[in-house]
């Protein structure tokens, strides 16, 4: 029987609306107009994460089965979303979903309908629909009772009709996805959701940018490790103010507002390891909420002193690397299987870094500071990066530098050696003007330069790549005796990737379309199967393979550095390639001028363009200086101190 678009709505809208339990759907396998091919704006798990944040926002279409069951002829990909729901624990069995029954004599006609001609109700509308049930007078718990859905689901979708309405007419033209509007749900003031969407440049208008945007001003308590060692459940009962994140998966995620209250309160609990310090006889311990580079790079370092190892101790050690190679020759196996076990992966991996941790633990055990050294030096304790407490010891003040050189000649003099090193001076530096994340910024960019010139250098990237492995294999290198037995020692990772994590705009350099365009090309030329590559650069003339080295070789240049300093490691490879940055860089309001300060700016522009200049623009406004300042600077190749190439050798 056949049915007009009209009828169809007619027996839609006369069709019964009501809740089944998860367990009672099946899918159809006669009644669905839309087939199983995988596709979908969103992955299954994806859909099914949104589902469970958000609850089920357009009903399934059901026929009546035997014995309760219900077929499902429409809403294949929600059934199976939620079947992953159902697996992972997070949904119970019997969750309750909404459905519309049709008569099964027109379910296939309504599944087409729904698919293809009937425009359903957009998810803006139902969370509107929701605030005004609650506007209305009935408790979130009424309306979670009507809709079969949880207290948690209603509160969220009352969250997200909050949302800015501008913003929610861009989620509803498709140009904010819902993983970005649950983010800015969970802010209350309109004005600062649509300020923090503006902040995001277009090519990065995805949650992880936004969310490390907000980070900036609010500390995130599961993946800050600051707030991981206080604990959400400490801040608050020291009247810390936060707000929750109801679309977490528990709702137990928060944001906090008060960081100086956070970083006290790490401090308060550093103290008793401050306290054990200073009982061993260092001179000063500092007590720091997080390490700060920048606030130590002047300080020199004492060198510790090791010790040969007991024979327990050795055979500790030997112990721990048979247990390690083995580890490893078992993790070995399982990734050569065709079925890879992931979860056995994983506990292996953790056993390694269990066995590791141990055998660093021991080795920490056979280092040690004399005690007239410490009485000379310092300790700074932190919270790590894995949101436990850590130690930086042996730092030398410069102040203490005189005093520590006394005690050094002192225990020359008694081993009748004056000259013996037991001090790790600072490299001379002057207190930067950049912040650490411009100076990643600009050394990234920096990075970046050097690799799209090295690419063109064979001479010098068969120089460097030597130079490298001398300095590994004759001066020290990386040998560990529980490493296996291998025809070549080298190893390179893929630095020119990871530059887009420190400057978002390097993307946008010649330098980096210069190292995309060359390494599309090599993909193009290189044979797919990893057994034919050597038979390939075999048979290729030299120039050639000198050319495939030099990219290869650029492509592990590195050198992002949050700290600026004197001289660097890439300065001998920046010299031989008589590296310009005036090529590749230029001063730009957002690139460089809005991030530094206005004193700066007219240090830049009195340098550039003379005191005159800078004195008729000293009374500007910030905005107005930066850009009357990238006007004086275009085209006068001025470069900051860290992009210059240094002419002097042997820093």
């Amino acid at each position: 029987m056949k049915l007009s678009k009209s009828e169809l709505d007619a027996v839609v809208a006369a069709s019964t609306r009501t809740f089944v339990p998860f367990n009672k759907l099946v899918l159809s396998a006669s009644r669905q107009a839309r087939p199983d091919d995988g596709q979908g704006a969103m992955s299954l798990p994806e859909l099914a994460a949104s589902i469970h944040a958000a609850g089920l926002l357009h009903n399934l279409v059901v026929v009546r089965g035997a014995k309760g069951a219900h077929e499902v002829c429409a809403g294949g990909r929600r059934w199976r979303a939620m079947a992953l729901l159902v697996a992972d624990g997070r949904w119970p069995g019997n969750q309750p979903v909404p459905v519309l029954v049709v008569p099964a004599e027109q379910a296939l006609m309504a599944s087409l309908i729904e698919n293809v001609q009937r425009e359903a109700m957009h998810p803006v509308d139902e969370f509107a629909a929701f605030a005004r049930l609650v506007a209305d007078g009935r408790s979130v718990e009424d309306v979670a009772a009507a809709f079969g859905v949880t207290p948690l689901v209603v509160k969220r979708r009352l969250k997200l009709a909050g949302v800015s309405p501008r913003l929610l007419d861009e989620y509803r033209a498709g140009r904010i996805d819902l993983a970005c509007l649950m983010l800015l749900a969970g802010i209350d003031d309109p004005a600062r959701q649509e300020a923090l969407w503006s902040q995001l440049p277009e090519w990065g208008r995805d949650a992880d940018q936004l969310r490390r945007l907000i980070a900036r001003v609010e500390v995130e308590s599961d993946c800050d490790s600051v707030a991981r060692f206080v604990t959400v459940e400490r801040y608050e009962a020291a009247g810390g103010k936060l707000r929750r994140d109801l679309f977490s998966e528990d709702g137990g995620k928060a944001w906090l507002l008060d960081a100086a209250l956070l970083d006290r309160l790490a401090i308060e609990g550093l103290q008793g390891m401050a306290r054990e310090l200073q009982s061993e006889g260092w001179l000063w311990v500092d007590v720091r909420a997080r390490y700060a580079h920048d606030d130590y790079a002047r300080h020199g370092e004492v060198r510790r002193t090791r010790r040969s190892p007991t024979d327990a101790e050795a055979a500790q050690l030997a112990s721990l690397l048979e247990c390690l190679d083995a580890v490893e020759a078992r993790m070995d196996a399982l990734a050569d299987l065709d079925g890879d076990d992931e979860e056995a992966y994983t506990a292996l991996e953790a056993e390694a870094d269990a066995l590791q941790a141990r055998q660093r633990a021991l080795e920490d055990q056979m280092t040690t500071y004399a005690p007239e050294w410490k009485t000379c030096a310092g300790c700074v304790v932190f919270v790590g990066a894995q949101g436990s407490a850590e130690v930086k010891r042996g730092l030398i003040r410069p102040e203490d530098r005189k005093a520590i050189e006394a005690v050094r000649r002192g225990a020359s003099e008694a081993k009748g050696d004056a000259s013996a090193p037991l001090v790790s001076e600072p490299r001379a530096a002057v207190r930067p003007v950049h912040s650490e994340r411009l100076m990643k910024r600009l050394t990234a960019h920096r990075v970046a330069a050097l690799q799209a010139e090295l690419m063109d250098r064979p001479d010098v990237a068969l120089a460097a790549i030597t130079a490298h492995l001398a300095a590994e294999l004759l001066q020290g290198g990386l040998y560990s005796p529980r490493e296996g037995p291998e025809a070549l020692r080298l190893r390179a990772g893929d630095a020119h990737a990871c530059l887009r994590q420190e400057a978002e705009d390097v993307a946008a350099a010649a330098s980096w379309t210069a190292m995309e365009v060359a390494r599309a090309e090599w993909e193009r030329l290189l044979p797919e199967a990893g057994e034919q590559l050597l038979p390939w650069v075999l048979g290729q003339d030299a120039a050639t393979v000198q050319r495939l080295l030099a990219f290869l070789v650029s492509c592990t240049v590195t050198g992002v550095e949050g700290v600026e300093r004197e001289c660097r490691a890439t300065d001998p490879l920046a010299r031989a390639l008589e590296l310009d940055m005036r090529r590749w860089w230029a001063a730009t309001a957002d690139g460089y001028l809005s991030q530094v300060s206005r004193a700066h700016i007219l240090e830049v522009v009195t340098e550039v363009a003379g005191a005159n200049a800078a004195a008729g623009m000293a009374n500007l406004k910030k905005a107005e200086l930066v850009a009357a300042a990238e006007r004086r600077l275009s085209g006068q190749g001025w470069l900051p101190k860290c992009l210059q190439t240094h002419s002097e050798v042997g820093c």
